[in-house]
């Protein structure tokens, strides 16, 4: 008895404190973490970083240190989150990847034979179809990487829910998403339009989105923590900001918070903004991106009413294997068209 008194230590108030956290698969999970402890009268200051996998903050109380990690994953692994002082053993899990494998070829399979029946080639932007647009928006929303759309979608949700407001302005903020989303998408059209992308440039790019692309693929893979560290990203102050709980009941804070989404640190997104600047014009720039919209509305819209975690599922780590082996697939695809246009291979589908 007298060995776990000892064992227990005492943290003073004022204490900077820093644990390694697992869970985490994208930046957005950065600010969702951040989110979940803004609320908390025990800790300040919150800082996430991905790339180490460490949390940081400052103590406001005393508190016995397995009393503090205990209230902290009380709140996180709800998300699926957990803290802790050894840093986590990173464990691939096999049998879940041969399954997100064989689920990711069934559908690339279906795709393929639509792409056979001129279906999905149908609608064309550049070298990515909007099907394949839309199928990317799909999987995006039910991402980790989505999730901080979705917790932004439950602040707004929260913010109203004692009001008359809620729908009217859960409609307001998927309208002006959808909106902003063609209307910048369309903007970034122009803007390749303007810097006139020749045929050397509009490789370059693709390589870049394929890259792009191949990592978004596996960081959901989840094969290695390594991985994080190449991911693109907008400034987390900005998206700070963006998350910012205040000003909600502003009338047109809901429209505003819709079409800032287009900024926000989602991989997914960043790979459509560059596919618009490849197309060249405003029409094809902005419905590449009203359809990646679209593809992420239904499960947006299932979380604005019900407040549903996918991520919490029991097959959620099949689900993210899946999903990254999705995204690879379709990088592969497009990377493959790319050089069957630049004419240095055959066409192989």
């Amino acid at each position: 008895m007298e060995n776990e008194t000892t064992d227990i230590k005492l943290l003073k108030k004022g204490t900077t404190c820093q644990y390694f956290i697992g869970g985490m698969h994208c930046p957005a999970c950065e600010l969702i973490i951040e989110k979940k402890l803004s609320g908390n009268i025990s800790v300040n200051n919150v800082d996430v970083i991905l790339a180490s996998r460490k949390i940081y903050f400052e103590l406001q109380t005393d508190m016995p240190e397995n009393q503090l990690l205990e209230n902290i994953n009380e709140i996180l692994q709800k998300d699926g989150y957990k803290i802790s002082k050894l840093a986590p053993s990173h464990r691939i899990k096999w049998l879940d990847l041969l399954k997100g494998f064989l689920a990711a070829a069934l559908i690339f399979a279906a795709f393929i034979l639509l792409q056979k029946s001129g279906i999905a080639g149908l609608l064309n932007v550049s070298s990515l179809t909007l099907p394949v647009a839309f199928l990317i928006g799909v999987i995006a929303s039910l991402s980790s990487c989505m999730a901080v759309v979705g917790g932004l979608v439950l602040s707004i949700s929260s913010g109203y829910a004692r009001t008359n407001d809620k729908v009217r302005s859960l409609f307001l903020f998927h309208s002006a998403r959808v909106a902003g989303f063609f209307i910048l998408g369309g903007i970034l059209g122009i803007a390749g339009a303007y810097f006139t992308i020749n045929q050397t440039a509009n490789f370059v790019i693709s390589i870049i989105l394929f890259v792009l692309m191949i990592v978004i693929g596996l960081n959901l893979l989840d094969i290695s923590p390594f991985l994080n560290k190449f991911q693109l990203r907008v400034p987390k102050s900005f998206s700070r900001k963006i998350l910012n709980n205040s000003g909600l009941q502003n009338r047109f804070m809901p429209v505003i918070l819709g079409i800032l989404t287009f900024f926000l640190p989602c991989g997914f997104t960043q790979s459509m903004q560059l596919s618009s600047m490849i197309s060249g014009s405003f029409l094809d720039g902005g419905l590449l991106m009203l359809v990646f919209a679209l593809g992420t509305l239904p499960v947006l819209g299932i979380i604005s009413f019900s407040s549903i975690r996918f991520s919490k599922s029991s097959f959620s780590g099949i689900f993210f294997k899946t999903a990254g082996f999705i995204v690879i697939f379709f990088a592969l695809f497009n990377f493959i068209n790319l050089l069957v246009s630049a004419g240095l291979i055959m066409p192989i589908f």
